[in-house]
């Protein structure tokens, strides 16, 4: 249940926070005074739409906390397992927006999108408006509706579910032979003319790089052999000047002649000699570079052409030398699988047609099924309807079939119809239904499933709206009876809902001569009781009107809870 709402920054509301009770909460106050900012808070946090326009004037963020206790066990499992977020029977969720729209959502402390806050949520919270279009209109909702009650189909979904995923799996390895002869083989041609295009290359392995070196060798092959001769030059041969060779020989000369002086200096002479060796050696390679280092424009062009034909395929087959061997190995076996495929193609075709067959007959049980559960559901209803007021309702529900043989959820399509007045014809529920009749439907709705669906708590935002009189009362006894199996916080301007209440809480608007706030208070004693008379429209101080009214509310809930 939603135990703790705390509200920071929102609208006129600079610090709120209230505590819940597990059964029936009624939030109420004069019209203007803030009710709404609480509804709007809930949303938010929720992870319902972000409006910085709520932001408190002259703050920067605004806040919403939420605390739920006693989580269902399917509630822990889903947020451990499918969220990954650790849990217990508590769950705290925390959501703020800044004015520059940053928008910061968290789960027991770790950061989580708005789309995860959603997801638990609504396994939590139905939240129903006075204007928003109630998710029982929808026809989707509908045939969950119509599965929750039964309770019977949720096994064949799941069988459903693995047969038509097997089905996806054979008509991918159909695909994957050909499909039908056509298309085998064009795949035969397209895998056949891949191959050869890439055998009939005869690319080697670094053949890429080291023509793209050879290539910017020859393009620099006036800068290299300027640079050769330059050097050669300057080792062996230079006509401006004693040659590198010259100058060192003369220090050879040098030493030698002092050589029989000392070992040292014959010591260092064989090492000159040594340099000289090595450095003729040198000149005459630069040498054979200078007379091997000729421009063969035959050569060049060859190279451009092979490398954009290197540089195409390597595009088509995945980018590199290794990608596209892996590729022509991945064709070849495609190719060999296509051309001697003829036996699994047939092998899974039969089992196509018999997985489709046991798939018909899995929905004609979900459908079967189905139908007998919307009977009793409807019936169930229209009981519930007849108690609070509308004696010649009729509800029913429309079967046809989707346009697709199959689905996950099987082939039905179905509508909920209705007519609240007697010798009129069933039309769809979204179509017919007034704002004061759907209340009383969905009232009559949640009574019927209360005690299959896993919602904890709901929300209502004036449901009551239209209602007066003894159905007002009926109303609010249902709302009594439904909070004993579900936490109900209702926004309400109707006494009796507001005395049926086991905690009342009271929306206040004032203003301490610098700005305007909203606050909310907890009722109890003399106070509950001159709100539940101004509610019944009372003057003045009425406190026995309104403690007449909270009697027999609790008359009527001691008879339930026993």
């Amino acid at each position: 249940m939603l135990q703790t709402l705390k509200i920071e920054n929102v609208a006129l509301i600079d610090s709120v926070t209230i505590n819940f009770d597990e059964k029936l909460n009624v939030i109420s106050g004069e019209t203007g005074a803030g009710k709404s900012i609480m509804l709007d808070s809930l949303g938010f946090v929720f992870g319902g739409r972000a409006d910085r326009s709520l932001i408190r004037s002259g703050e920067s963020k605004m806040r919403v906390e939420a605390i739920f206790t006693n989580l269902r066990k399917s509630h822990i499992e889903f947020v451990e397992n499918e969220l990954n977020i650790s849990c217990s029977e508590e769950l705290f969720l925390s959501r703020e927006l800044d004015l520059n729209g940053r928008n910061i959502c968290k789960i027991n402390g770790e950061l989580v999108p708005v789309a995860v806050v959603k997801k638990i949520c609504s396994r939590l919270v139905d939240i129903h408006g006075q204007s928003e279009h109630l998710a029982i209109l929808d026809n989707d909702y509908q045939l969950k509706i119509v599965d929750l009650f039964s309770k019977s189909t949720s096994v064949l979904l799941e069988e459903l579910a693995e047969k038509i995923h097997r089905l996806n799996e054979i008509e991918k390895e159909i695909n994957s032979l050909g499909g039908n002869a056509t298309e085998k083989q064009n795949l035969i041609d397209l895998y056949s003319y891949q191959i050869a295009e890439i055998e009939r290359a005869e690319i080697k392995e670094n053949e890429f790089e080291e023509l793209m070196s050879e290539k910017k060798t020859m393009q620099q092959y006036e800068k290299i052999n300027e640079n050769l001769r330059s050097a050669y030059s300057s080792i062996l041969k230079n006509s401006f000047g004693e040659s590198a060779s010259e100058l060192i020989n003369t220090a050879l000369k040098n030493l030698q002649n002092i050589s029989n002086i000392n070992e040292h200096y014959d010591e260092l002479s064989k090492r000159i000699s040594s340099a000289m060796l090595e450095l003729d050696d040198i000149g005459a390679t630069i040498l054979d570079d200078i007379n091997s280092n000729v421009f063969d424009e035959a050569r060049f062009e060859y190279i451009d052409s092979r490398l954009d034909l290197i540089k195409s395929l390597f595009r088509k087959y995945g980018g590199d030398y290794s990608a596209m061997m892996s590729y022509l190995e991945n064709a070849r076996k495609k190719l060999d699988n296509l051309i001697n495929s003829d036996a699994r193609y047939n092998e899974l075709n039969k089992e196509k047609e018999t997985l489709l067959e046991k798939i018909d007959s899995v929905q004609d049980k979900i459908s079967l099924i189905r139908k007998t559960s919307a009977e009793k559901l409807t019936r169930a209803i229209e009981h519930e309807l007849k108690t609070l007021g509308m004696p010649n309702a009729k509800m029913g529900v429309e079967f046809s079939r989707i346009s697709e043989r199959y689905s996950y959820s099987g082939y039905d399509h179905v509508e909920f119809m209705f007519s609240s007045n007697l010798g009129f014809e069933l039309k769809p529920l979204n179509k017919v239904v007034s704002g004061g009749e759907m209340s009383r439907v969905m009232l009559a709705y949640k009574i019927v499933v209360s005690g299959v669906d896993e919602i904890e708590s709901i929300v209502f935002d004036e449901i009551d709206s239209g209602l007066s009189g003894n159905i007002a009362m009926v109303v609010a006894e249902y709302m009594a009876r439904l909070s004993q199996v579900k936490q109900i916080i209702a926004v309400s301007h109707l006494p009796q809902i507001c005395a049926m209440a086991d905690t009342n809480i009271e929306v206040e608007k004032y203003t301490d001569k610098i700005t305007t706030k909203t606050h909310a208070n907890v009722l109890s004693g003399d106070k509950l009781m001159l709100e539940i008379a101004r509610l019944m429209g009372a003057q003045g101080d009425n406190i026995a009107i309104g403690r007449a009214l909270k009697e027999k509310c609790n008359e009527y809930k001691f008879s339930i809870k026993n």
